[in-house]
C-alpha cells in the first residue's frame, strides 16, 4: 500500500463525513512498502500530512447542533428516542412528499431499535453524536402496503417485542398485534397505506420481508443521519429542545 493512497482514503472520508469540501488537493509521494513491523511504528511524516484533516473533522463533529433538557434513550417496546426519530422521518417524509408534488402523505413511519446506536445526551448535542446515533450510510424510502400488510407488521413487531413507530398505534401479545389503528382509525385491511422506513428495512432488513411485498416504492435518496442533523439545527434555531416521552403508541398487553 502507499501513502497516496491512504490519503486518498482519508480525504474521502472526510468529504463524506462533512458535506463541504469544494476543492480538493493531490499530495504526490513515493510508494512505500509497510510490512507488519513497519506498520506499527508512527509515521510523523504521515501525522503531519493528516493533522490539518483531523484538526477540521474534529471541529465539524464537535459542532453543537441541538441541546437536550433531559436526553433521550432508545428500548423496547417503545422509548423516548426510538419515539423521537420516528416522529421525526415521518415529519419530513410528509414534507418531502408536498414538495415533490406527490399525490399521497405517508402515514406511518417504522424506525429500527437496531439502527439507533447510542442515546442523546442530556445537554449538548454535537454532530459527533448524530453520527454515534447513525453510523449507517441509510436513506429514507417510503413503501406502499396494504392494510393486510400493515397488520402482518404489527405482528412481526409484536413479535420482535417493539420498534419505533410513529402514525400507528396496537398492542402487543407475544405472537399479534391487536386494536391497531392507523391515524387514530382502525386499520382498513383493504386500504393502501404508506409507511415511511429506511432502505435496510425496506429491502427486508431485520426480518421485514413484508415490507418487500409492497406494490409501490420510492427512493428518496436522502441519508437518515442528514435528517436527524438538519431536524436538530432546526430545533435549535427554534428555540426548541430535542427531548420526547413515550405515548403508549405500542404497548404489552397482559
Amino acid at each position: 500500500m502507499n501513502i497516496r493512497l491512504l490519503i486518498s482514503i482519508v480525504a474521502v472520508f472526510f468529504i463524506v463525513s462533512c458535506g463541504t469540501l469544494t476543492q480538493t488537493t493531490t499530495y504526490d509521494y513515493n510508494n512505500m512498502s509497510i510490512s507488519n513491523v513497519s506498520d506499527s511504528i508512527t509515521d510523523e511524516r504521515f501525522e503531519d500530512i493528516l493533522a490539518p484533516y483531523k484538526s477540521e473533522i474534529d471541529k465539524k463533529m464537535s459542532e453543537v447542533i441541538a441541546y437536550s433538557q433531559n436526553g433521550m434513550a432508545t428500548y423496547r417496546p417503545e422509548s423516548p428516542l426510538s419515539n423521537f426519530l420516528s416522529d421525526m422521518i415521518l415529519e419530513n417524509a410528509r414534507d418531502y412528499c408536498v414538495e415533490n408534488n406527490l399525490s399521497f402523505i405517508p402515514q406511518i413511519a417504522l424506525y429500527n431499535h437496531g439502527g439507533i446506536r447510542a442515546s442523546v445526551p442530556k445537554g449538548e448535542i454535537s454532530v459527533r453524536n448524530a453520527y454515534e446515533i447513525m453510523p449507517f450510510e441509510n436513506e429514507l424510502v417510503m413503501v406502499q402496503l396494504t392494510g393486510e400488510q400493515v397488520v402482518s407488521l404489527a405482528d412481526y413487531i409484536s413479535i420482535r417485542k417493539g420498534e419505533g413507530v410513529a402514525g400507528i398505534t396496537f398492542g402487543m401479545m407475544p405472537d399479534k398485534a391487536i386494536d391497531i389503528k392507523v391515524g387514530g382509525m382502525k386499520v382498513d385491511e383493504n386500504k393502501n397505506y404508506w409507511l415511511v422506513t429506511n432502505d435496510y428495512i425496506a429491502n427486508g432488513g431485520d426480518g421485514m420481508k413484508v415490507l418487500t411485498w409492497a406494490s409501490e416504492r420510492i427512493d428518496t435518496g436522502i441519508k437518515i443521519r442528514t435528517i436527524i442533523i438538519e431536524s436538530l439545527k432546526k430545533m435549535k434555531e427554534n428555540g426548541e429542545t430535542a427531548d420526547a416521552e413515550t405515548d403508549g403508541r405500542i404497548y404489552n398487553v397482559e
